[in-house]
């Protein structure tokens, strides 16, 4: 009886360890990146659906009530504003004509955690938020949590491909 209570405590710990191990290899992958991080390929599952989920999440319980006008990272590849707006359902991508829009600044993703934040307008001006994820090498990630930093920031200017704007509404998205 001793002997098996030793065994599953050493198979517990070897468990554990493995586990601290595998997470805290993981490299973080940043989009846009920034000096000295890893740069991550926005196009990269689960990058888009971070995007898609992140503004989603973060417009449905802070003003559920206005349009989502959303907006990505400058020199994001056109097939990513193709697949947030297909994931989001609902929005549409910002125009230069448009004086208020929920931005994606930054994603970070490091093994079962994700973080984005999100450029939101609120009572005539821009402040940040972060959305974040939890999830798991081939699992899907979901928010667990939003963080509100009540910093008032710059107003976002547009990123959206003209390819995007010009693209009729309820037509599949293809590359």
């Amino acid at each position: 009886m001793q002997r098996q209570s030793v065994m599953m405590r050493l198979s517990l710990s070897s468990a554990i360890v493995a586990a601290v191990a595998m997470t805290s290899c993981t490299p973080m992958m940043t989009y846009p990146e920034y000096a000295g991080a890893p740069k991550a390929d926005p196009s990269m599952q689960p990058m888009p659906n971070l995007m898609a989920d992140s503004l989603k999440f973060a417009h449905q319980r802070i003003a559920p009530d206005s349009e989502l006008v959303y907006n990505l990272p400058p020199s994001t590849p056109l097939q990513v504003w193709r697949g947030v707006g297909s994931r989001l359902e609902v929005g549409r991508p910002m125009t230069s004509a448009d004086t208020l829009a929920w931005t994606v600044r930054q994603v970070r993703l490091t093994g079962g955690h994700a973080e984005v934040d999100i450029v939101y307008p609120t009572e005539g001006i821009y402040q940040l938020a972060t959305v974040h994820f939890v999830g798991s090498t081939g699992q899907p990630f979901y928010p667990s949590m939003l963080q509100l930093w009540l910093v008032p920031v710059e107003a976002p200017t547009c990123n959206t491909p003209q390819a995007v704007v010009d693209q009729p509404k309820n037509t599949p998205n293809t590359k």
